[in-house]
């Protein structure tokens, strides 16, 4: 299961709680975009791999010595994210996938947008995250090949000069070269499995709270199904209802989201009924939350 990247959650959130600025507006869409795009990935590799006997590790993060790459001056610890990892027909996969919503050129090994403007390297991205996921593997005494693989997932986007290259993969020939790939493994390797989740980073390094005080957020219950910033309009004592897309929401469903909200936007907050009461607007008494605590439905 994929789980939401922790900056992006409390964009969503603040959005409605409070005025983000241009720069927040654009990295929001951003992660949005990237993260729809893992999604729709996940879909594709979820088809593939059905009924065969593979590993598929989702969002695998790990912390590496960056001493131990091939850099000239070591700097210390790093974080690695790979968005998918697969071990299939005896072989490890990596897949770095891109939801661009703007079109690029390829000449010479160098990547370009339409205005001639060089574009970062991405083979630089996928190369490290194959360099540290090697390392990685070695350190845990095994050997095995990694194939590193670029998935452009928007089938709107338009690479000109694209090469064709077995690790590059586009709406066009991804699912050909996925059925390729997900071939069901001969052995076991349920070690090695077991050893990446060992390593695996519950929380990024670069997970902080948001830069905000509790004072300067809107406050009220809001739709999570859709983008309204409208406050649910309160149905009777046990349910909620949003105007805009018909979702409805019990009193507890609402408490359980303000507390997570809250421990999003940072974790060090104290988490209180009155908190919890006054987060709400009002919309939901602090003898209500209370209630719930003392009748174990919430821990907080």
């Amino acid at each position: 299961m994929r789980t939401i990247p922790l900056k992006l959650k409390q964009l969503q959130i603040l959005s409605r709680r409070t005025l983000l600025g241009s720069t927040e507006e654009k990295e929001k869409e951003k992660l949005t975009r990237g993260w729809h795009g893992e999604l729709g990935f996940d879909k594709l590799l979820d088809t593939a791999v059905r009924g065969k006997e593979i590993y598929h590790l989702r969002d695998y993060r790990f912390k590496i010595d960056s001493g131990t790459e091939t850099l000239k001056v070591a700097s210390g610890m790093s974080e690695v994210q790979i968005d998918n990892v697969l071990i299939a027909g005896d072989h490890v996969y990596t897949f770095e996938v891109k939801n661009f919503g703007f079109d690029l050129i390829y000449d010479s090994k160098i990547w370009f947008f339409e205005s001639g403007r060089e574009y970062k390297d991405l083979s630089m991205q996928v190369n490290r995250q194959r360099t540290s996921l090697e390392h990685l593997i070695r350190n845990g005494g095994f050997n095995y090949d990694i194939t590193s693989h670029l998935v452009f997932v928007n089938p709107s986007q338009t690479i000109y000069n694209m090469p064709n290259l077995e690790n590059l993969l586009v709406p066009s020939n991804t699912p050909r070269r996925l059925a390729k790939i997900c071939q069901s493994n001969r052995y076991d390797h349920g070690n090695i499995a077991d050893y990446l989740n060992s390593r695996r980073l519950l929380k990024s390094m670069y997970d902080l709270p948001a830069n905000v005080e509790f004072g300067e957020l809107r406050t009220g219950v809001f739709c999570y199904q859709c983008d309204s910033v409208a406050e649910l309009v309160r149905v009777n004592s046990y349910k909620y209802c949003c105007h805009s897309c018909t979702k409805e929401f019990t009193t507890f469903e609402i408490v359980s989201i303000l507390i997570d909200e809250l421990k999003t936007i940072n974790e060090a907050w104290e988490i209180s009924p009155a908190r919890i009461s006054a987060f709400s607007g009002g919309a939901v008494s602090s003898s209500t939350v209370r209630r719930y605590k003392r009748d174990r439905r919430l821990l907080f």
